[in-house]
């Protein structure tokens, strides 16, 4: 990774791939997911949490394979989804801290949606010719500022579920067309049964808070998974 700070000089002639595809960085198993975009996701992906490295807990994501550097929404045409996660369209742009705390817009330099000089003009261009902000970089600041604002919720959200004990490990069992057994491990997701036993006032609390809405979004995402084994016994 070689973030630079975004700005209309130095990176005035930029070109961005906006398709999607393996040779641009989507080949991907998961992506982050966060509790605001559960509604939207859960109709689409099983989202399903993971214990990230540090002591950062756990994290949610939205499932995209059954095994590393699996996407079995990326086709030969693109993206086989009527949405997508914050965090995947955000590459190849990140949020970076001014010495006064502002936010300040980021771009990976080695990142495979950087167009390089020998690809021609292909791609999306940043910045107009006149050096203001195109369209697309536009819609990349937005959702940046989303996507900020949404990710500082996250850790109030997980400290509520494992506060009331809430999550519990599963595994996604697989067989492949060739009929091997394979086991899909290190997930999480929400204890139905312990979610139900709640008293009243922790219930109401999540409610307030704004996390049984998500919750329960995650839960019923998991109804994506037999359509995610499916789409990989087509594969």
């Amino acid at each position: 990774m070689t973030p630079a700070l975004l700005d209309n000089v130095t990176h005035r002639h930029l070109r961005i791939h906006t398709d999607r595809s393996a040779a641009h960085g989507d080949a991907r198993q998961s992506c982050l997911a966060l509790p605001a975009e559960f509604r939207q996701l859960q109709a689409h992906f099983p989202i399903v949490f993971q214990l990230v490295d540090g002591n950062a807990g756990f994290q949610p994501v939205a499932l995209f394979g059954l095994e590393e550097g699996q996407n079995l929404f990326l086709t030969p045409t693109g993206w086989d989804a009527p949405v997508m996660p914050m965090a995947l369209q955000r590459d190849p742009f990140m949020i970076g801290r001014a010495p006064d705390d502002t936010l300040q817009l980021h771009i990976d330099l080695a990142s495979p949606r950087i167009v390089r000089p020998d690809e021609g003009e292909v791609g999306t261009a940043l910045f107009m010719p006149h050096g203001g902000f195109s369209d697309y970089l536009d819609h990349i600041v937005q959702l940046m500022e989303h996507l900020h604002a949404h990710a500082q919720q996250l850790p109030v959200f997980i400290e509520a579920l494992t506060r009331h004990q809430l999550l519990e490990p599963f595994v996604i069992d697989i067989e492949t067309p060739s009929g091997e057994q394979g086991r899909l491990t290190g997930l999480f997701t929400v204890n139905e049964e312990r979610l139900a036993a709640l008293p009243g006032a922790a219930l109401e609390t999540l409610a307030r808070e704004g996390h049984l809405l998500p919750i329960y979004m995650q839960i019923a995402s998991l109804a994506q998974l037999p359509v995610l084994l499916e789409r990989a016994s087509r594969r």
